[in-house]
């Protein structure tokens, strides 16, 4: 998976390639109703989830190419805790993490405290550290 997708999609659509790439074949199950646009519920409320509205620097240029320069094997994050459940007989955990921000490689990272002007271009509403943390 790339790092380079903070908060507004298209990752499914990168790592759907990565695995074309590495010859893996993707297939849905036949028995089920839900189609390619409907199976996750996509809540994008302009009052309730502002950060998916905001246009942030060539956020959406640079996300559409294939990211060969990002992954697992480089992500930074801080471990806030687990919890440990189960759902149905299936043992399971669900990492609480904080994703680290870096402001280098992926500026819009801290897309919130970016103000997006009428002319499509972004401005910082504040001097931000070079790394910060969002909460996921």
């Amino acid at each position: 998976m790339s790092n380079k997708y903070w908060g507004w999609g298209l990752e499914d659509d990168e790592f759907y390639v990565r695995l074309k790439e590495a010859g893996l074949t993707v297939i849905r199950p036949q028995n089920i109703s839900t189609g390619t646009h409907n199976t996750f519920k996509h809540v994008h409320d302009r009052n309730h989830r502002k950060r998916d509205m905001i246009k942030c620097y060539n956020q959406r240029e640079v996300t559409r190419k294939r990211d060969r320069q990002t992954g697992l094997n480089n992500v930074s994050y801080k471990m806030l805790g687990t919890i440990k459940m189960t759902i149905g007989d299936t043992p399971l955990t669900v990492l609480n993490i904080s994703l680290m921000c870096d402001k280098i490689n992926t500026p819009w990272c801290e897309c919130d405290k970016i103000i997006s002007s009428k002319d499509g271009k972004s401005k910082e509403k504040k001097k931000v550290n070079n790394k910060s943390t969002t909460r996921l």
